[in-house]
């Protein structure tokens, strides 16, 4: 009897110390979930991001915009420090190359990233496209960095999983899930500047996310975050990462991103003109004119022709050609899908640079003005910097700028909410926002400012 109790106690204190001892790392192989496995390949080449700089701000803020301008222009501005956090996300260990939106990065004089082991690096801006929301940064390593894979924006479906990376609040490497709520989004930013094309989520993005990267379950990089709608919940905004691709690769080797066009002004498709076409909705854009010496022109596009799809998929208005044809880097071919009554008929054409010389006659036959760079005498006329702006030195008679009381020696300071520091930035955003049927510039004579819509 004495042996058999002795292998019960024994039995039973070997059960114990097993069960103190807590699960077996096997048993906790059904906890690395999907999520898990993401944030464990992705975070290491997640980084914060710490800036500081200087701002222009008013002395008196009266809520009343004339007023905050009149004090302004009266007493002056004044400087002060400016910090900010945001997120970001290293895409090229190699050569220490990392992608954030231009927001985070604006007007920051230091830039300081801190990697997930808390190593610290200062880092400098390669370049940044502020109308679509991104900057590239770089930072100087030993050694390799760890880096994310690119993933193919395109092939994204509503309601498959995403997550979020980032540092929201200052609470680095906050993780976030949810899924894609919708995709080809257009939000405003402020302004007349709109972000098209973007992937709606409902995973948390919060202050701080800015810059961050939007994952897919394979670990690869599909957007970045940018926006929220603040008094919402649930609706968050990522930059699609195949217009990154585009925009890394021109801040690479240009530092700006370089305008393409086909050589077409368009209109949206109405009820009535879908009608005429036999569609039974409006889908797609009009052909209004076909620009001589272009691509469209070589292939034989024609004013009237309807175009309903751009390389097999679906064109949906002129808000979704833009954001398609932004993200088209110079010399790629595309297909153009053309409806006609009798079906439809594919034209094939090659993406160029976009002529910025182009922009003096757009900015002369269709505002009516023209431009020059600023002079140390025009500075001193309108007390304003060096640099704050173009000088209008000529104004066509009968044109919306003398309509709108344009004058030759008015500043024009910024086109839609960009400024205009020079020719060169005023013909390339006169580019960028070409496609859109109407343009707001901003003038200035003196201490008073207007801000003028032209149609396009």
């Amino acid at each position: 009897m004495r042996r058999p109790v002795r292998a019960v106690l024994w039995l039973l204190a070997v059960g114990t110390a097993v069960l103190a001892a807590g699960p077996a790392p096997a048993d906790r192989g059904h906890r690395i979930t999907p999520v898990v496995r993401v944030v464990r390949q992705a975070a290491p080449a997640v980084v914060n991001i710490a800036t500081r700089g200087r701002v222009r701000v008013s002395p008196f803020a009266t809520g009343d915009p004339l007023m905050d301008r009149f004090f302004e222009e009266f007493f002056g501005p004044v400087s002060r420090e400016h910090s900010s956090l945001g997120s970001g996300v290293i895409i090229d260990g190699k050569r220490g190359l990392i992608v954030t939106n231009a927001h985070v990065v604006r007007r920051a004089s230091e830039i300081r990233v801190q990697l997930a082991d808390k190593r610290v690096f200062q880092a400098q801006v390669v370049g940044a496209d502020p109308d679509g929301d991104l900057a590239l940064l770089r930072i100087s390593s030993r050694r390799a960095l760890p880096q994310v894979r690119l993933g193919d924006s395109d092939e994204l479906m509503i309601g498959e999983q995403v997550v979020a990376i980032g540092n929201p609040f200052g609470l680095a490497h906050t993780v976030t899930t949810g899924v894609v709520s919708a995709l080809h989004r257009r939000v405003r930013a402020g302004g007349d500047h709109w972000l098209e094309d973007l992937i709606q989520t409902d995973a948390s993005i919060n202050p701080g996310n800015s810059g961050g990267p939007l994952l897919n379950v394979d670990a690869e990089l599909v957007g970045i975050n940018t926006a929220i709608f603040r008094n919402a919940q649930g609706i968050g905004f990522a930059i699609p990462v195949n217009r990154l691709k585009r925009v890394v690769a021109d801040l690479e080797s240009e530092g700006v991103v370089v305008p393409v066009w086909l050589g077409l002004r368009l209109q949206e498709v109405t009820p009535d003109i879908a009608a005429v076409f036999g569609l039974a909705r409006p889908l797609g854009v009009l052909v209004r004119e076909v620009l001589t010496k272009s691509p469209a022109a070589r292939a034989g596009l024609r004013r009237g022709d309807l175009i309903v799809a751009l390389d097999g998929r679906t064109l949906r208005d002129l808000a979704d050609y833009r954001a398609r044809l932004a993200a088209l880097p110079p010399g790629r071919a595309v297909v153009l899908s053309i409806q006609t009554r009798k079906g439809v008929f594919k034209k094939r054409l090659v993406v160029e640079r976009y002529p910025l010389e182009r922009g003096h006659q757009r900015a002369w036959f269709t505002f009516g003005l023209s431009v020059r760079e600023m002079s140390p005498r025009d500075a001193r006329r309108h007390g304003a910097p060096l640099g704050s702006g173009v000088v209008i030195n000529r104004v066509r008679p009968g044109s919306q700028a003398l309509a709108a009381g344009i004058r030759p020696g008015d500043l024009l300071i910024a086109v839609g909410d960009k400024p205009t520091p020079d020719v060169s930035t005023f013909l390339r955003q006169l580019a960028r926002k070409r496609l859109y049927p109407r343009l707001g510039i901003t003038v200035r004579r003196g201490p008073v400012r207007q801000t003028i819509l032209m149609r396009q």
